[in-house]
């Protein structure tokens, strides 16, 4: 094998080393505790009944037969479907609610790799990304529990990757990317209907660009101009409007029809097991409005523009050991969320001003899926946070990746910014992992009055 062939090796192996490292992580320790953790009284116990076919579990007028859980019927159901098939495999135990959101966790780690190598056509800058995404707390602890997070945060990534390809592709074959990307949608929608925010952001953009600015008809050498929002330089006459209407066309199937269509395939296994279309029309109306009334108060509730601050954890989990006390607590590895928005911010201003379409990405990815919360009206939780999240490090990578090329003192920088945040993590780990801990241990890592 000669030389330059060996980098090219190494690079080939990183999405698989990736995979291992993040599986690793991810899995041990999976099964503690042994019992549910905060929702998975709602989404692991339902899970379960799916696999027992129950189905009452669907349904919003029903009670569970025993005390301390609860049906799952306020989310469409393919997040509660994959939990489910852990549970048929692995068991209904903690381990077998939990192993697929390992699993899709790990595959995230890859996926964002994937993602911010094509935003930003940087290995280094890619595998940057998917480590500082590895040494997130929140995704950490969502890839090690039952609940529906974990899913919707892989499916927006593939949405947002193929959103790009769309964006960048010549014409020949962008109604595929389109049709790709309303795929990812449909299933973020079928897991949560909080996807829908930013699938009406990607919606707005996909038409803006149809209407004023065709894309190109043979492959680009280099990275695409964003949309100047203009009518100059777009294919006039007849032969123009016929290429807007065509364009449209795709973008109505792949962004609306193909995500309906899963939604409604989501909910097979709701007429599977005999219920009719007009329960199915009525659940919807009772999703609906749950989450447009849910006003209650909850001690681990926070705003919007605490998230990314690490402000206010969600405490998934307690219990004494002996002298020591184990906890799991959902929070962003501070050293790193603290620094998502002014990255994002730097970076697609950036993209803006050279006009690279990543920056359409960055804008519906990052802000796309954590601004719009600010507008909703029901409680929310940190963990609401975690779509956001695989974008705020694509930024931070960004930003430390100029300056990293910027000479010494950047790189010095760079070094010691991934230090502090791998030692953070370390840090935080137990409270992360439920290791049991002395009560100075745990009191060494309360660093804010919030954070009880």
């Amino acid at each position: 094998m000669t030389g330059p062939r060996l980098p090219a090796l190494v690079g080939d192996l990183v999405p698989g080393l990736l995979f291992a490292a993040a599986l690793t992580l991810f899995v041990a320790r999976i099964d503690i505790p042994g019992g549910y953790i905060y929702d998975e009284v709602y989404h692991a116990y339902t899970a379960g009944e799916y696999v027992r076919g129950n189905a009452d579990a669907f349904l919003w007028d029903t009670t569970a037969p025993r005390s301390g859980v609860a049906y799952m019927w306020n989310h469409p159901p393919l997040g509660v479907l994959l939990i489910a098939s852990g549970i048929l495999f692995g068991g209904n135990d903690s381990f077998g609610w939990r192993i697929p959101s390992a699993i899709v966790g790990a595959a995230g780690i890859v996926l964002a790799f994937v993602l911010a190598l094509r935003l930003t056509h940087r290995r280094g800058v890619a595998t940057l990304a998917a480590g500082l995404l590895l040494l997130d707390g929140l995704y950490f602890v969502q890839s090690r529990t039952g609940m529906l997070d974990i899913f919707l945060t892989f499916f927006m990534m593939g949405a947002m990757l193929a959103f790009h390809a769309y964006l960048t592709t010549f014409r020949r074959q962008s109604g595929r990317f389109v049709v790709i990307t309303g795929t990812f949608l449909g299933l973020a929608i079928a897991t949560k209907w909080s996807a829908i925010y930013p699938a009406a952001i990607v919606g707005c953009i996909a038409v803006a660009r149809a209407i004023v600015r065709q894309p190109p008809m043979e492959e680009p050498a280099g990275p695409v101009a964003l949309p100047a929002f203009s009518l100059a330089g777009r294919s006039g006459g007849e032969r123009g409007g016929i290429l807007v209407l065509r364009e449209l066309a795709w973008v109505a199937l792949g962004l609306i029809l193909i995500p309906a269509a899963i939604y409604l395939a989501a909910y097979i296994p709701f007429f599977a097991t005999g219920h009719r279309w007009d329960q199915f029309v009525e659940l919807q109306n009772q999703i609906l409005y749950y989450h447009s009334h849910l006003h209650a108060s909850h001690p681990y509730r926070s705003q919007w523009w605490q998230w990314p601050l690490a402000l206010r954890p969600v405490w998934y989990y307690v219990a004494h050991v002996g002298d020591r006390v184990a906890n799991i607590y959902a929070n962003g590895n501070p050293a790193l969320s603290i620094a998502f928005v002014p990255a994002a911010l730097a970076v697609v201003v950036a993209w803006w001003r050279r006009r690279d379409p990543a920056g359409w990405v960055l804008l519906a990815g990052f802000f796309g899926q954590w601004l719009p919360w600010a507008l909703v009206p029901r409680i929310a939780f940190a963990y609401h946070f975690l779509p956001a999240t695989p974008f705020g490090c694509i930024a931070v990578a960004a930003v430390l990746g100029a300056l990293y090329r910027g000479g010494v003192l950047g790189r010095v920088v760079c070094v010691a910014y991934v230090a502090v945040v791998a030692a953070s993590f370390a840090f935080f780990y137990p409270l992360y992992a439920a290791v049991p801990l002395t009560k100075q241990a745990f009191e060494l890592r309360m660093l804010l009055p919030s954070w009880r």
